[in-house]
């Protein structure tokens, strides 16, 4: 019974158990208690009952896994999106945590309703305000009144060497030439193969191309050129150009003449397309030009033109080309040879950069020399000495100085007899130009204030600001070696027959191309640019097919405005013997004679006199060989439009100087008159209409 009356809890029911077992075993009582105590932690009973923290309750696991992502439909969601407030927010777990162990904070609450020893002691009043500080000094105007006197002083510094500058000419700004520029500017913008290709955008290379596009309507011409301009004719550089106030301009190129404004380009640069563009243009007509570039060589049995590049050559296919070269002007060694300063003021003009140079060299010059007696030489001393005199100037300045120095008696000696040299130098004199004749150039050194000083060949020096070489040209060559191109050793130039061809679809025209003549049976090469022209018109009409002979003779003019018109038509020559007609003028009025003493005073100049300046005012000169009429040449006749062929075919008739009073009949030396009505007077006064309204 008392055991069963034990059966109130677990912990006893153990106790009990033990002294049961140890009332039952002959076992030491120490070893039951043991017995108990291992078995105490392991029994439960049936009052007290372990019951789980996590029962009843939903466990999850922690951290929780991230939930697998949804499958990606390729569309975009209709409905909004919930906003993420707070995309960094820690999701928490719905776990039980065990309760927080008591904290003071209730004590010191206490504390502070008490207000002890332990409150917080009351904040300290706010100390005074300071004193406000000075106004600091206004040191805004002192920087400003020294800053305006200080800006009026460096004006005034500046002023005071601007006008020293302008004192004593240092002001001037320096000019430097245009920079070379090509177009297209990258080789690859060059077209592989061409129809028509013209290298070459002078006199002979535009009238081919005019040619080209008369028989062929739908021909693609491409043109390179070495100068880096579009195509222009040359004549007005040393005769209208020099008119302009300014130097030219390259854009336009324009000049006056007859009263109306004109340009040297030969057609503008709308119509001339890009080289891509003309490339992809599959049929004509289009032209097209490539400035700035040049060819090397070319290989006429392949058809193929090598132009020079940066990295090498740009080959270029054709179907038929032509080679307009041109030539290039004669320097004199004493001029190759001479320092750069020297060679700074020497100029040959010939191309639209060399007239751009020796426009700004001859403004800035007060004393200009030209060299040569040719046509250019003549027309450059007779535009310049009339330029001189109708330019306006500074009451204080200077006119222009201007010498004419040429190695003959006269000017034009290789052309025409000396005595007509010598009267047409008169022209030139009376423009208020310095002739020097039988006069040829040595040295030439700088002198210590920057000058030229050119040493003569008749012992004296000559000191000058610029000079003017006009000595004569040369045809460029550069292409024959290389392309295995014939040259004529006589007269210089390509070899070409009749039809201007050097190879099979390969021409030359222009002042490289040496012609053989089929009637006269010679070979003649012109410089000019009349000759020029007409070659590159058969060339071009014989590039599209056509076989035109080249039998045409030389042809080219020299004018000196009113002054003197010279035209020279076939094979003229200071050398060939020479008959000339000239039309007896009277003066228009006689000078009245004066009877000197003999042995008193100076005799008057012949060559000032009336009677000598109507001598050799107008006529004809014929030359001859073999007694045979081979040119002639018009001296100041009246013009006449068709006057070149009519001479032309005169010349082909071959007629004999029996025959001259004929020939000078049918060219109309019968009815020159020696003075001649200008324009204005030539035109009617129309009649006066007086109260026009009343019609």
């Amino acid at each position: 019974m008392f055991v069963n009356s034990l059966k109130l809890c677990s912990p006893l029911k153990i106790v009990n158990g033990g002294f049961l077992a140890a009332g039952n075993n002959a076992a030491v009582g120490h070893g039951a208690l043991r017995v108990g105590q291992n078995n105490y932690s392991k029994v439960k009973g049936s009052c007290c009952k372990e019951v789980a923290q996590t029962e009843g309750k939903k466990v999850e696991v922690w951290p929780r896994p991230d939930p697998p992502p949804p499958a990606w439909r390729a569309e975009c969601p209709c409905e909004p999106q919930p906003p993420n407030y707070d995309p960094y927010k820690i999701k928490v777990p719905d776990i039980v945590v065990p309760p927080m162990p008591p904290s003071n904070a209730k004590p010191m609450l206490d504390c502070s309703l008490t207000r002890g020893p332990c409150s917080a002691k009351p904040a300290p009043s706010p100390p005074e305000c300071p004193p406000p500080p000075p106004k600091p000094f206004p040191w805004i105007y002192v920087w400003t009144v020294a800053g305006f006197f200080g800006t009026m002083g460096v004006i005034y510094k500046l002023y005071l060497w601007k006008e020293q500058q302008e004192r004593l000419g240092e002001n001037k700004p320096i000019w430097r030439p245009r920079p070379r520029l090509k177009s297209p500017y990258h080789d690859r913008d060059l077209p592989a193969c061409v129809q028509y290709l013209i290298v070459g955008a002078g006199a002979a290379g535009w009238a081919a191309y005019r040619a080209i596009m008369e028989h062929d309507k739908k021909a693609k011409v491409f043109f390179i050129s070495k100068e880096d301009c579009l195509p222009y004719i040359r004549l007005p550089m040393s005769k209208q150009m020099w008119w302009n106030p300014d130097p030219p301009d390259i854009k336009s190129l324009n000049y006056l003449e007859d009263g109306k404004r004109r340009t040297m380009y030969l057609a503008d640069c709308s119509k001339f397309m890009d080289p891509v563009k003309f490339y992809r243009t599959k049929t004509g007509p289009a032209v097209s030009v490539a400035t700035g570039w040049c060819v090397l060589r070319v290989d006429a049995d392949e058809h193929v033109v090598y132009v020079k590049t940066m990295c090498g050559e740009q080959p270029i296919y054709y179907e038929r080309c032509l080679l307009a070269p041109g030539s290039k002007p004669k320097s004199l060694s004493v001029f190759k040879s001479a320092p750069k300063a020297v060679r700074q003021k020497v100029c040959a003009l010939r191309t639209v950069r060399d007239l751009e140079l020796a426009q700004r060299g001859v403004r800035r010059a007060r004393h200009v020399v030209v060299l040569g007696g040719g046509c250019l030489g003549t027309e450059l001393a007779w535009h310049l000495g009339r330029m001189n005199q109708l330019i306006e100037r500074k009451p204080d300045e200077e006119p222009l100085q201007i010498v004419h120095v040429f190695k003959d008696k006269g000017i034009m000696a290789g052309v025409i007899p000396d005595y007509l040299g010598e009267w047409a130098t008169e022209k030139i004199k009376c423009e208020g130009v310095t002739v020097m004749p039988k006069t040829q150039v040595y040295d030439a050194f700088e002198t210590p204030d920057g000058r030229v000083q050119l040493t003569l060949s008749n012992g004296t020096s000559l000191v000058t600001d610029y000079v003017l070489v006009a000595v004569g040209a040369e045809p460029r060559m550069e292409l024959a070696e290389p392309s295995f191109l014939e040259q004529d050793p006589v007269n210089g130039g390509f070899l070409v027959n009749t039809e201007l061809e050097a190879r099979t679809h390969l021409y030359v025209a222009g002042d490289a191309a040496s012609v053989y003549s089929q009637w006269r049976d010679v070979r003649f090469r012109d410089e000019h640019y009349d000759t020029a022209e007409r070659l590159g018109l058969i060339a071009g009409a014989n590039m599209t097919g056509h076989w035109l002979a080249c039998n045409l003779e030389p042809h080219y003019w020299l004018r000196l405005g009113d002054a003197l018109q010279m035209e020279v038509v076939g094979e003229v020559g200071a050398c060939l013997p020479t008959i000339a007609l000239f039309k007896q003028c009277a003066p228009e009025e006689v000078p009245k004679k004066t009877e000197t003493p003999a042995g008193d005073g100076e005799k008057p100049c012949y060559k000032k006199s009336e009677e000598y300046q109507n001598r050799y005012k107008r006529g004809i000169v014929f030359y001859l060989r073999d007694e045979t009429v081979v040119g002639l040449v018009f001296w100041n006749m009246p013009p006449i439009d068709d006057r070149r062929d009519v001479a032309t075919e005169i010349l082909r008739a071959r007629p004999s100087y029996k025959d001259i009073n004929l020939l000078a009949e049918l060219l109309g030396f019968a009815e020159t008159q020696c003075v001649y009505k200008t324009h204005e007077q030539l035109k009617e006064p129309g009649p006066c209409i007086r109260n026009w309204r009343e019609f």
